[in-house]
């Protein structure tokens, strides 16, 4: 997916997860953990004051969010860390800018492996 620039409204990706993307209408498994990665180049410029409430919904409903900060000046996001998963040891990423994201990968899969409810073994292979 390529950056293509604009104002951040993450209140309303938060929203999205909680209410279209994680919801067994359009395929969620109660079986599946809901894990979310959410890429920042910054924080919010609509609605930033509802971006905690909205990320407390999701951690409430049981998603998994893995933040990862594209930027290095975001190392110490209060708003971004709030979103989070806990420990934010393991799930709050800061890569120096978008371009250094494919190196990523190999943190990422370990920390995704450790969320709540997360297997790899899938129903078709037991």
């Amino acid at each position: 997916m390529s950056y293509v620039g604009g104002r951040t409204n993450t209140t309303a990706a938060l929203n999205l997860l909680c209410t279209g993307v994680f919801q067994t209408s359009v395929g969620d498994r109660a079986s599946a953990a809901n894990v979310a990665v959410l890429v920042a180049n910054g924080e919010s410029t609509l609605d930033a004051e509802r971006v905690s409430t909205e990320a407390a919904a999701c951690h409430d409903a049981g998603i998994s969010i893995v933040v990862v900060a594209a930027d290095s000046t975001l190392a110490d996001s209060v708003e971004l860390q709030s979103i989070a998963s806990r420990p934010t040891t393991y799930n709050y990423f800061t890569v120096q800018t978008l371009s250094a994201l494919p190196n990523l990968t190999e943190s990422l899969i370990p920390t995704i492996l450790l969320c709540p409810g997360f297997s790899l073994i899938t129903p078709l292979l037991q």
